[in-house]
């Protein structure tokens, strides 16, 4: 499946007609990202561009990423083969979708806006931390392997996410101190106590002896 340039001028043309003629053009756009959504995910191509803070196109070759020259028609994206068990799926947000490794986890984050007013595409490297970030706040197992998310690993960032939510609980603690009580302060102190607990359980689960 190919990825329509929504702002060739004969795309943007159809959408502004449709939008006049039915005056639903907010409608008409969020069809737009949607569609966007699913071809991006059926297709060959990855965004051209790699956020600059979350990755490099070495990175990705070393996962077994390899990477065409970008589109000539649409230079958003390029050609992508994906490593081996690896696929794409899409997300409960049209803008996001995702490249799953071959374990089920999510590996890199794929933003694509297809609205013809402001599209613009980019990938990032999911990283580690961000990794077990998101098994905590699903409430699902960390999924260990030995290379990436080793167990040694895990248990290091899990810690460090303890430690941060800690340092929260301290912050509405004393925020609570200084100004009284009350039911939302005592609500954020509770929540990341929470959170600190479940991290603290996941880097004792991973502990090695």
């Amino acid at each position: 499946m190919s990825i329509e340039n929504t702002q060739h001028p004969d795309s943007i043309r159809t959408t502004a007609f449709l939008g006049y003629a039915t005056g639903e053009t907010d409608h008409l756009i969020a069809e737009q990202e949607h569609r966007g959504q699913q071809q991006l995910v059926h297709s060959d191509r990855l965004p051209s561009r790699v956020h600059e803070f979350n990755g490099s196109d070495a990175e990705f070759e070393a996962l077994g990423f390899k990477f065409g020259e970008p589109d000539p028609k649409d230079s958003l994206f390029r050609p992508a083969t994906l490593p081996d068990g690896w696929t794409k799926t899409g997300s409960d947000h049209d803008m996001w979708s995702y490249v799953i490794d071959h374990l089920g986890r999510r590996r890199v984050a794929v933003f694509y806006k297809a609205a013809f007013y402001d599209r613009r595409a980019f990938m990032r490297l999911i990283t580690l931390d961000g990794y077990v970030y998101d098994c905590q706040q699903k409430g699902v197992d960390v999924v260990t392997d030995d290379t990436w998310a080793t167990p040694a690993a895990v248990a290091e960032a899990a810690t460090l996410h303890a430690k941060n939510c800690q340092a929260r609980v301290e912050e509405w603690t004393q925020l609570a101190a200084d100004r009284g009580t009350s039911p939302d302060l005592e609500r954020y102190a509770t929540e990341y106590a929470e959170q600190r607990d479940a991290f603290a359980a996941i880097a004792a689960q991973h502990t090695t002896a």
